[in-house]
């Protein structure tokens, strides 16, 4: 049997253009900020190192979100807003922009993005900023302005902005629309405050996504001197076995524990008053402005301080922290919900630098990066500057690769990662290699599950044991262990740097046995710390190395820590994978003497010319071990090198289109085709502007992209180019020449607009391993979809597909007299007939009651003249100077509309509002560079005292407002200049549209020919009555065509009707589809709100005239009159049945059929093989749905009764034969 076909859900937005990419057989990895507690992922294999596939929301956005009500509206530093939500499958997504209006009125774009395993929404003119660096893509992270709006910053975005010119930060002026919160020199910058009102972005704006935008803001305006600009993010805070564990007791048994050393943790404050910490505490200092002091009021803070350096005095002794004589200072950097800025923690790290601490614990931090985010940047620049260690916890993100967080990722962080009592890696633990470079990450590991220390007052963090003791799991609780044991080794050798207690702590922990991307070095070891002989630096890490290779050499410094010289004796082993290197690609002294007391430096070499051209090539790893001359191991450093086959620089350009405004490009998408390439799978790259360039070995290559732009009336365009075969033998370049490209058409038997339409181009390789599917689409909105026609492919295939809802519209306009008459381009926000208006809850009988809001929209007459006037920008001043009543008034409101969309409460409530007060009967509007007027969801609301709390949905309008093209308006005001008395317009249209349905699919190429052209005699006709006895409207309405040939399964939408009407509607003919509609309708509690009322799915094969009747009647349990189709979709028997009887097992498969009889299909057949059921019709339980079994004499079956496969039902007779029927 094949493979069931996937159903893709692409998504919809009232006029929006849509992009989608999927690539299948890639994996992404996560990036996510992580808790104080771990997600409670099953554990794996250390070995098996795995990544994140699908780029879902974490637990804590998901709660924030549904706090919410299912969407948050987060603010741009550009000042626009974005809807987010979270969809079915878990992902985070932008349901709907609203943007700030530009100084210049040009319209704006929004670029949702996934990068790296977050999802962005970038206006098109902060574009070039971040491709050149200027901006941080952090600043359009959705999860993490939403973190930031349930942290309670709403309207305002919190920046980090860095400077180029020494100490320029200090001296930054003010800029407009920013507010200056903290100077922090160790990023030479400062911490700003921008106002959600879009000021700052006036005197920040770049050019869009053009190159050299970032050089052009750097000179002038709110970004002079400035060298980037990063989010001020949210950072999460991330003992009585665990003690002795590490060997901390040996260690006091010898006199070390910390007497002398001050120990800095930078977390959610401490508890001065507990008896554990009360006795070390000599500095506290807040950090995150709440209140004065810096209490504890979450417990974490407080909890890591007493691992650290607890006394155990409220448990007799018995739970002391690591180094219970080290002196405690206290930074608090996160407030009593464990969340805090970035620039706090900045701070934080800044004060403890200066402060004397000679370690500080940090167990806390962000998502994973590359190490050189502002964090880890600062970081590193403390400990140099000021020879202080920092302890990071590595996150709780694990078992994933590629999951160590910030600052955790910082090169000179001692990063943490946490087993558990019996030295088992715990799960949740983080992973390496560091995100990005593949560095090595995380260092060391200790104790961090089941941790049992200080509870502060009031608090009840982890799970509470007593009064004073509470217990945690989380890299959090293992940080502070090998901070304390940092703190012993300070108190015994006082001179040394934070650099070489990490070197120490490293050399001599214990390998437990894990893989080094999960234990580090290994589990830290207090009492082989204090005696160490020798000491090494741990890492050699020689980076990504292109082809041809050259020798590459770095020097490992051995120390020796004895009164007499020590031979070592040093053997290297590298693999890649689990391939060993070939002899001669590591060199290295074969034996090394290292004085009393002293160092002694042994050069290693990786030469990657060993490899040749056949390799093998990727990332090496190995180690260098040193024994001593009884055998002992008495130095492990880690080795790795990332070394690249040939490879050759494959290179993208674009020429324009013509007329093109606003031009995006990418991400680009280079997909491997051939069998003979080494290359590891398809490569994406997320620049945003052309020309684009990668490295890819040699092969055969698909290239793809997208494409959107705007013309000089704001419509939209859209393309997928593909170069579909390029052969990369050398350095190449290809140029997609966008002035060739040709418009996909539909063309209709009566003049139609575009209501719904999705371009698809899949690409595979010639085994299949590889595969994309790029897709762009269009709601409710002018524009067009283009393509560039391509060669027959030769290598895997090419599937090109147009998916298209057409309407007929529902206004037209022409104008006449006064000169020749001409026709207009007229557009309602939608022809559906509301749009959404938010959602409202509410508490009915004691159960939570959920309804939307949906808005009518006001319309004009379908038939008649009307005179129009010009009122300027449609203020009520320039309105009360023209003759309005019984007229249309066309206004260009050019100082709130403009940006892509209006300001449409002003246009709603002043413009519109004066002109209904006037006694005009409809709106015209235009403005340059307007695409929509978009009625803006009200959001959600919580009515907490039943429904009649619930705030009133305002109406749509008080007169129908209709979009005109800006030109078009030119040319009417132009006329009514010239005869104002003699201009009407004439309207037409369609009060129920009439809607087309059409799928075109291509294989092998994107032919020349994209207009397609869909005649009378080749649609079938479906005429959807909607029956009701109360007002109702019809909130979802879909269409899907399943078929063995044609076009995938792609469910599109048509448009939303009022119940008690008729909906017609037209399909192209396939003979082997069969349709399914899907409709959902909703009673009307209050004006304009809805609450959902029912749900009906009709699956049918389509003759040429057909009816669909919703909401007939009442739905019952029963068998469907089998219809007979040629395709039988996967089925190769082509039948599909009522009842299906597999071996000696019977599926009834009942199905809701309505009293009526409405047609209906079954879908379920027997194959060959087993049962199969393309679209899982769910079938009855007893005792609902009753039915017998009979052998071929006649006699009853008894039968047993079971559910398989998502609920549906099987019945096994109790004994055998029984025949099939």
């Amino acid at each position: 049997m094949r493979h069931r076909p996937t159903l893709r859900r692409l998504g919809r937005r009232l006029g929006a253009l849509t992009i989608g990419l999927t690539v299948f057989g890639t994996v992404v990895s996560p990036m996510a900020t992580h808790a104080a507690e771990p997600d409670g992922k099953a554990p794996i294999t250390d070995t098996a190192r795995t990544k994140n596939v699908v780029v879902t929301a974490d637990g804590d956005l998901k709660r924030i979100v549904a706090a919410a009500g299912g969407s948050v509206t987060v603010t741009l530093i550009t000042g626009d807003k974005v809807q987010v939500g979270i969809d079915a499958d878990g992902k985070v997504v932008a349901r709907d922009f609203t943007s700030a209006v530009r100084p210049d009125g040009s319209p704006v774009e929004f670029q949702t993005l996934t990068r790296n395993g977050k999802v962005h929404v970038v206006p098109d003119d902060a574009l070039g900023l971040v491709h050149e660096g200027l901006l941080d893509w952090g600043l359009f992270d959705l999860a993490q302005l939403v973190s930031l709006v349930a942290a309670g910053r709403v309207g305002e975005v919190p920046v980090l902005v860095t400077y180029s010119g020494k100490d320029t930060a200090r001296r930054a002026p003010k800029a407009a629309g920013a507010s200056a919160e903290r100077h922090l020199s160790s990023i030479n910058g400062r911490a700003w405050e921008i106002a959600g009102n879009g000021r700052w972005w006036q005197g920040a704006r770049g050019t869009s996504a053009d190159k050299g935008a970032g050089a052009a803001a750097r000179s002038a305006g709110s970004l002079a001197g400035v060298k980037k600009v990063w989010l001020d993010s949210v950072v999460k805070v991330d003992l009585e076995t665990s003690v002795p564990q590490i060997g901390a007791k040996s260690a006091w048994d010898r006199g070390y524990d910390g007497t002398g050393v001050s120990v800095a943790v930078l977390d959610t404050g401490i508890d001065p008053d507990h008896p554990d910490v009360s006795g070390n505490l000599i500095e506290q200092v807040d950090f995150t402005g709440a209140a004065p002091g810096a209490r504890d009021g979450h417990g974490h803070g407080t909890h890591v301080a007493a691992t650290v350096l607890g006394s155990g005095a409220a448990s007799k002794g018995l739970r002391k922290g690591v180094a219970p004589g080290a002196k405690l200072r206290v930074g608090k950097v996160l407030d009593d919900e464990g969340s805090g800025y970035t620039s706090d923690i900045i701070a934080g790290m800044e004060w403890a630098g200066r402060s004397g601490a000679k370690v500080v614990n940090m167990s806390l931090g962000g998502g994973p990066t590359d190490g050189t985010d502002v964090s880890s940047q600062a970081l590193n620049q403390i400990s140099r500057s000021t020879g202080t260690l920092f302890v990071v916890a590595a996150g709780n993100r694990g078992p994933f690769s590629e999951t160590v967080g910030s600052p955790g990722a910082a090169d000179e962080a001692l990063t943490v990662a946490a087993v558990d009592r019996e030295d088992e890696m715990a799960s949740f633990s983080s992973r390496g290699p560091r995100f990005g470079d593949g560095a090595f990450k995380p260092d060391i590991a200790a104790p961090g599950v089941g941790i049992v220390a200080a509870r502060a007052a009031g608090t009840a963090m982890g799970t509470v044991v007593d009064e004073h003791y509470t217990r945690a799991s989380g890299t959090s609780m293992a940080a502070p262990h090998v901070a304390g044991a940092a703190a012993l080794i300070a108190q015994q050798r006082p001179n040394l740097t934070g650099d070489e207690i990490k070197a120490v702590l490293m050399s001599t922990a214990t390998d437990v046995g894990h893989d080094v991307f999960a234990q580090g070095a290994g589990r830290v070891n207090s009492a082989a710390a204090l005696d160490p002989m020798i000491t090494a630096k741990r890492n050699l890490e020689y980076g990504r190395h292109v082809f041809p290779h050259s020798p590459l050499t770095q020097k490992v410094s051995y120390r020796n820590h004895t009164d007499a010289p020590v031979t070592l004796k040093l053997t290297a082993s590298m693999s890649v994978g689990t391939t060993p290197a070939p002899d001669g690609l590591v060199s290295h002294a074969g034996e090394v003497v290292v004085p009393a007391n002293g160092a002694a430096d042994v050069p290693v070499t990786i030469d990657g010319r060993v490899l040749g051209t056949e390799g093998p090539f990727g990332a090496y790893r190995g180690r260098l071990d040193a024994h001593d001359s009884s055998g002992a191991l008495r130095g492990s450093t880690r080795l790795g090198a990332y070394l690249e086959r040939e490879k050759f620089p494959l290179t993208v350009n674009v020429i324009r289109p013509p007329g093109a405004l606003h031009l995006n490009f990418g991400p680009t998408t280079f997909l491997p085709l051939d069998e003979n390439t080494t290359q590891e799978g398809p490569e994406r790259v997320d620049e945003l502007t052309a020309p684009v360039s990668t490295r890819l070995v040699p092969g055969t290559y698909s290239v793809s992209a997208k494409v959107d732009w705007h013309d000089e009336d704001g419509n939209r365009h859209a393309a997928l180019p593909i170069a579909a075969e390029v052969s990369l033998t050398k350095a190449t370049t290809i140029t997609f020449d966008l002035r060739k490209l040709k418009p996909l058409t539909v063309q209709t038997p009566e003049s139609t607009e575009n209501y719904e339409s999705r371009h698809l181009v899949k690409r595979t390789s010639a085994t299949g391993k590889w595969a994309i599917e790029t897709y762009v689409g269009r709601s409710n909105a002018s524009g067009k979809l283009w393509a560039l026609p391509t060669a027959k492919v030769r290598t895997g295939t090419l599937t090109h597909e147009l998916h298209s809802v057409r309407t007929a519209p529902v206004v037209t306009m022409r104008a006449v007299g006064g000169g020749s008459p001409f026709g207009l381009s007229p557009r309602y926000q939608t022809s559906d007939v509301s749009v959404g208006g938010g959602t409202r809850t509410w508490q009915e009988n004691g159960k939570e009651v959920t309804g939307e809001a949906r808005v009518l929209i006001p319309r004009l007459p379908v038939k008649g003249h009307l005179p129009v006037v010009h009122a300027g920008t449609g203020t009520a001043t320039e309105i009360a100077k023209v003759n309005a009543r019984g007229r249309l008034v066309l206004m260009t409101p050019t100082d709130i509309c403009g940006a892509g969309q209006c300001t449409f409460e002003k246009l709603r409530d002043e413009r519109v509002a004066a002109a209904h007060a006037a006694g005009a009967v409809g709106v015209l509007v235009a403005a340059p560079g307007l695409r929509d007027l978009a009625y803006g969801s009200a959001g959600y609301f919580a009515c907490t005292d039943g429904l009649k709390s619930c705030p009133e949905v305002k109406p749509y309008a008080a007169l129908p407002i209709v979009h005109l093209p800006y030109s078009e308006a030119e040319r009417l005001i132009k006329r009514l200049e010239a005869a104002p008395s003699k201009v009407q317009i004439i309207l037409g249209g369609s009060a129920e549209p009439t809607v087309y349905g059409a799928r075109y699919s291509t294989d092998g190429q994107i032919p020349s020919n994209l207009t397609y052209r869909l005649r009378e005699e080749d649609v079938d006709r479906v005429d959807h009555s909607f029956l009701a006895d109360r007002p109702q409207q019809v909130t979802h309405l879909t269409w899907e065509q399943h078929a063995k040939s044609g076009a995938s399964v792609v469910p599109l939408p048509l448009p939303r009707t009022a119940m008690q009407q008729t909906l017609t509607t037209y399909f192209k003919r396939q003979d082997d589809a069969v349709h399914r509609f899907d409709s959902v309708w909703a009673d009307q509690v209050q004006d304009s709100l809805l609450v959902w009322a029912g749900r009906e799915r009709q699956d049918t094969v389509l003759g040429s005239r057909n009816e669909l009747r919703w909401n007939e009647g009442p739905t019952v349990p029963g068998a469907v009159a089998p219809v007979r189709t040629r395709s039988g979709f996967e089925l190769p028997t082509g039948t599909p049945c009522v009842g299906c009887r597999q071996g000696n097992t019977f599926y009834p498969a009942f199905a809701l059929t309505s009293g009526a009889g409405a047609p209906q299909t079954m879908f379920g057949a027997i194959a060959p093989v087993n049962l199969t059921d393309p679209f899982v019709t769910p079938s009855c339980p007893p005792p609902a749905c009753g039915f017998k079994l009979f052998d071929e004499q006649g006699d009853e079956l008894s039968y047993n009764v079971e559910f398989r496969h998502r609920g549906d039902l099987g019945v096994t007779p109790e004994h055998e034969p029984w025949s099939r029927r």
